[in-house]
């Protein structure tokens, strides 16, 4: 889709997101959701708001996500249990599932053509120490949404970016990844552009 297109944000406030934001909003029309500090208040975990918050800004030309949390906690920490009280929980509902019902809301207020993109992160392909639940779900995510992308309706099209570690994360983040080359935010918001405003889909974008 050309021209200047109506976007939705989420996960505006976050490193990733500041960054995307910084890069579309001269050329395009973005709204802000997060947690905080944006135009929009929204909790991917609440489907239901993730719902509304859609009704109330559609109708939309794009959905980007940048947002999605995960715990961190070495193999050692994490036993058998529920959903509700696993370690795994969190990443589960919030930065898989939480993307995957705002993928699935957007049908109902993107326009004919219009475009989705998630995020999943380095460690789909990459493991680290204490990051398999971050790994699980990024790698669902990936995969799923080369799925999808095979029956959207309309034109609809759906990607994935794939970012190592930014410029910007913060410190304690960063030494959870030895070795790992930072990217500059510049160079991870060329790949949402690219899902944005080519005609791409089915495709995860690694950086």
């Amino acid at each position: 889709m050309s021209g200047r297109q109506r976007i939705l944000l989420v996960g505006a406030s976050g490193v990733v997101g500041r960054a995307v934001h910084e890069a579309l909003r001269s050329s395009h029309e973005v709204l802000t959701a997060a947690l905080a500090d944006a135009d929009e208040i929204v909790d991917l975990a609440d489907t239901q708001g993730v719902v509304a918050l859609l009704a109330r800004v559609g109708p939309l030309d794009a959905v980007i996500s940048t947002a999605g949390r995960a715990h961190f906690r070495p193999l050692a920490g994490i036993e058998a249990a529920s959903l509700d009280d696993s370690v795994y929980g969190l990443g589960l509902r919030d930065k898989l599932m939480g993307q995957v019902n705002l993928a699935l809301a957007a049908r109902a207020v993107l326009r004919d053509g219009g475009s989705i993109t998630l995020t999943s992160g380095t460690t789909s392909d990459e493991p680290i120490l204490g990051g398999s639940s971050l790994s699980m779900v990024n790698g669902a995510l990936e995969h799923w949404a080369q799925a999808v992308a095979t029956e959207l309706p309309r034109g609809l099209r759906i990607n994935v970016v794939s970012p190592s570690l930014v410029e910007g994360t913060p410190v304690p983040a960063v030494a959870a990844f030895p070795g790992f080359e930072l990217v500059s935010g510049e160079r991870v918001a060329l790949a949402y552009r690219r899902c944005l405003e080519s005609g791409i889909t089915g495709r995860v974008i690694r950086i």
